[in-house]
């Protein structure tokens, strides 16, 4: 068409440039140069039907693709839903979803914090370490953008500056490409917050992933704050009911007031599923010092109770010197160097008029931390000890008083014989070994008669003394018995003893008091003791008095036989 054009254009110039006119020559020409122009305008405006069209298709392919997009979310969100809802149990509902974000615990690990008092709280993981911690720091910079944002991504810089990152133990942080943060809402402010590192479903792209998180929370966070809100109140009514239990057990009457701390205690010890619950009060004069007033839980073998107890007493001194309830686990009970035996623990002050005067502590064998309902029992329970805990204890020490002899601050004759019927029927149940020893100083009335009777006292008061000292010494020293039985006379009961060891105690005693040097008015009063001794025997004892009668036949032989020995009926003086 332009090459006709061209030559049309040719011949008209070239006719007209001759002179010549020729009017079939200049129509045609206008003719031709009008259909060029109206086939110009027609491709124009084909091209850009075909522009447009193409920018259609593209524009559909794009809205197809979102919509068959859209339609895969909603199918896997209707079902990541119908799973969630129909779970019974919220934990379970919670660990559903957790693994849902991490299917593969060697991949990463999440976790649901719950906010409660201003904390968040661990409410459930999946795959993070025994390690992990109970409270979690939430930047607040990071909070507001989640309350805008609901979804947040970390990475980079941003991700190791945050705070939460840094609650996470190392091995967990090897693990860490990236930290999503999933806000959980109760109306207007934050209830939860899902953590994960990474967001589902694999392989789709991130602003999907975010798209189907956003929409998964405004269906999921319903049912959370719902079923929050149920725990919440069951929780509270849960808390109530065992404050009023261990209430109701302290106001039972006992047979004295340690027995009801020793019940108190161990029933707070089982609430709070503890290996090990104890009572200390710091010495008066001494705030460093402490010592257990009442202990409770799992026996254990002396080496591993010797340690236990360095791990209490580290543990009571850090409350004492805190002031505040404190839960520990993990690596801050390494960070105060309790490394085995004790896997958490929780300590809670006394305090009275503002002063701390003890402390509470449970441990236990497994690295869970405590959680917030045996946080709130001990709470109430120091707070409940401390206000009747120097009633009771006055009470003690009148009951003590009353048991005790005045003079030597041993048991008295009344209380040995109901503990002594006590142990002896305990022995007889259980058909374990139980020894007695009978005491009598020799030639008292003579030191009376030569001394003075103030002097007879200084003697009984020292010899009390030596008997204390070497009980102390006996492995089973908790459960050993001394007491005044009469005059110059003293009685040692052993439960779980038998001949052999009561043999060996009671001759370490006898040369004890032997080499004691008692001196009254700068006077030095010789001293010796004759001992007696019965041990249980299932064959032959069949009551209190035939195992006393036993021991009183071994004393009179130890007498008989020049004084200042050991007799058992069994045996030849030691």
């Amino acid at each position: 068409m332009s090459y006709l054009i061209a030559s049309i254009i040719e011949v008209f110039t070239h006719n007209v440039s001759q002179g010549v006119t020729n009017a079939s020559v200049a129509a045609i020409a206008g003719v031709c140069l009008l259909q060029y122009i109206v086939y110009t305008f027609k491709m124009s405006a084909v091209r850009k039907e075909n522009e447009q069209f193409q920018r259609n298709l593209s524009e559909f392919e794009v809205e197809l693709q979102d919509i068959q997009s859209d339609r895969a979310m909603t199918l896997i969100e209707n079902h990541i839903l119908r799973e969630f809802v129909s779970q019974s149990d919220f934990d379970q509902a919670i660990e559903l979803l957790l693994k849902r974000y991490v299917p593969s615990l060697r991949d990463g690990f999440g976790l649901y914090l719950n906010h409660i008092d201003g904390e968040f709280k661990l409410r459930e993981s999946r795959g993070v370490s025994r390690n992990t911690k109970a409270v979690y720091d939430i930047d607040r910079s990071l909070l507001k953008q989640l309350r805008n944002q609901n979804v947040l991504v970390l990475r980079g810089e941003k991700l190791r500056e945050s705070s939460v990152y840094q609650c996470f133990h190392d091995q967990d942080k090897a693990r860490i490409q990236k930290l999503c943060l999933l806000a959980v809402y109760d109306k207007k402010d934050i209830s939860g917050i899902f953590i994960t590192t990474d967001l589902y479903p694999e392989g789709v792209d991130e602003v999907q992933q975010i798209k189907l998180a956003k929409r998964l929370l405004i269906c999921v966070s319903r049912n959370i704050v719902k079923n929050q809100d149920f725990e919440s109140h069951r929780f509270e009514l849960r808390v109530t009911r065992e404050q009023l239990e261990l209430r109701s057990l302290a106001d039972q009457q006992f047979k004295t007031p340690v027995i009801m701390l020793e019940e108190f205690l161990d029933r707070l010890r089982q609430l709070t599923n503890s290996s090990r619950a104890g009572l200390f009060l710091s010495t008066p004069g001494d705030v460093s010092g402490c010592k257990a007033i009442v202990e409770c839980g799992i026996t254990l073998q002396s080496g591993v109770k010797a340690r236990w107890r360095e791990h209490e007493m580290n543990l009571v001194q850090l409350g004492l010197n805190s002031g505040e309830n404190t839960s520990l686990s993990g690596d801050q009970l390494e960070n105060h160097g309790i490394r085995s035996l004790v896997g958490a623990a929780l300590i809670s002050p006394l305090i009275t008029n503002r002063k701390r005067i003890g402390v509470l502590c449970l441990t236990s064998q497994d690295s869970q931390p405590y959680d917030e309902r045996s946080l709130r029992l001990i709470s109430w329970a120091s707070q409940f000890l401390s206000n009747t805990l120097l009633k009771v204890l006055s009470h003690a020490t009148i009951e003590r008083q009353a048991r005790q002899d005045g003079l030597t601050g041993l048991v008295n004759r009344r209380s040995f014989d109901e503990l002594f019927e006590d142990q002896f029927q305990r022995a007889q149940s259980a058909e374990m070994a139980c020894s007695l020893i009978l005491i009598d100083l020799d030639h008292f009335k003579s030191v009376n008669d030569t001394y003075g009777h103030q002097a007879g006292d200084e003697v009984l008061r020292r010899v009390a003394q030596i008997l204390r000292e070497r009980i102390q010494e006996i492995r089973s020293s908790d459960n050993v018995i001394a007491a005044r039985y009469g005059g110059e006379e003293l009685a040692i009961l052993l439960p779980e003893v038998g001949l052999t060891g009561t043999e060996r105690i009671a001759e370490v005693i006898r040369h004890s008091i032997e080499s004691s040097v008692i001196k009254f008015n700068e006077v030095h009063i010789p001293v010796t003791a004759s001992l007696g001794i019965s041990t249980y025997s299932p064959h032959i004892m069949d009551s209190v008095q035939a195992m006393l009668a036993a021991a009183d036949s071994a004393l009179y032989q130890a007498k008989a036989e020049g004084r200042n020995r050991v007799c058992s009926l069994s045996s030849t003086p030691v």
